[in-house]
């Protein structure tokens, strides 16, 4: 019973991990949310850790093998963690304070006039900035 609760929750964590990348690098163009959201992996990962416990807590033979597999599921979601919340965090960027005037600039638009910040003083503007990293 421990071994089979210890082997399902490893299949459960190793879902989860590898899941995510799995659905990320094959269509994430059909599912383009869980490059940002990857709660269902979590709740994979989650089940897998909770049969893990009742594979220790379980009394029965064989102590060993449950208690190596919670520690590679817990050392593999701890991975996971890193990688999805660590690695990947793009680093804060600094900047002028709210309130701060915008420095002048000059600009061409689609018909070749240009444009500066000035020329729109007085009236509402709504400048957009991309970030540029997805």
């Amino acid at each position: 019973m421990r071994r089979a609760l210890a082997a399902a929750g490893l299949l459960l964590v190793l879902a989860g991990v590898v899941g995510y990348f799995a659905v990320v690098l094959a269509v994430p163009a059909l599912i383009p949310y869980v490059r940002n959201s990857a709660a269902p992996n979590w709740l994979l990962i989650l089940a897998g850790l909770l049969l893990s416990i009742l594979a220790v807590r379980n009394p029965g033979a064989g102590r060993w093998m449950p208690r190596i597999v919670l520690g590679v599921n817990v050392a593999l979601a701890g991975l996971f963690a890193a990688f999805l919340y660590v690695a990947t965090a793009v680093p804060p960027a600094s900047g002028p304070p709210v309130g701060t005037p915008a420095p002048e600039w000059a600009l061409q638009d689609q018909t070749g006039k240009t444009l500066r910040l000035a020329d729109f003083h007085g009236s509402p503007l709504l400048l957009i900035f991309y970030r540029g990293h997805w």
